[in-house]
């Protein structure tokens, strides 16, 4: 499995509400990055890529690819970890998913059909396109996307054979994006 897959972790945001790298803050003594890292790497081994311009992340030891398009927001993002990906299916992961386990990840790729393009969770009536399993051929999806400035991840995502699984009771807490400075104190009180 660990050669089937790759992880790309998409850390290329402004971070503009948080007001600094969201990837790099601490949580329980480690930035959001690693406790990212640490839950996929049982499931793609060394296939981890972080999407980012700072170097900052380069501490991780992981490959780290800047965006071929700048400033184009997660489609950008996607369209280049798929464009340098090696493998047919991949994990795309905000860095702003800290709470992410491994348990939750493995469940996605179990629940993953090949039939469908991209795997996305749902929680409490909220879809998460960035926690999710893209195949590599989409990439000229994104690229036409981008091509004619549709930024909307949202957009893309409709325009292509999708599933959407609900994530577990026990697991709805773990796909919650902390952008702010107040989701960041509820997780670290």
């Amino acid at each position: 499995m660990k050669n089937t897959i790759t992880a790309f972790i998409l850390a290329g945001g402004k971070s503009q509400r948080m007001g600094t790298d969201k990837g790099l803050l601490p949580l329980n003594g480690k930035p959001f990055v690693s406790h990212i890292c640490e839950a996929v790497s049982p499931i793609v081994g060394e296939n981890i890529v972080i999407v980012s311009s700072n170097t900052d992340y380069d501490f991780l030891g992981y490959t780290r690819i800047e965006d071929i398009i700048k400033d184009k927001g997660p489609v950008g993002g996607i369209y280049t970890a798929l464009q340098q990906s090696k493998t047919k299916l991949n994990f795309v992961l905000s860095v702003d998913a800290p709470l992410v386990t491994t348990e939750l990840l493995l469940w996605i790729l179990e629940n993953h059909s090949n039939s469908f393009l991209m795997t996305q969770v749902q929680a409490n009536d909220k879809s998460y396109p960035l926690i999710a399993i893209y195949d590599q051929s989409l990439v000229t999806v994104f690229e036409e996307n981008l091509r004619n400035d549709q930024l909307r991840l949202r957009s893309v995502r409709d325009e292509v054979a999708h599933q959407t699984i609900v994530v577990p009771a026990k697991w709805k807490d773990q796909v919650q994006n902390i952008n702010t400075q107040e989701e960041y104190q509820k997780i670290i009180s």
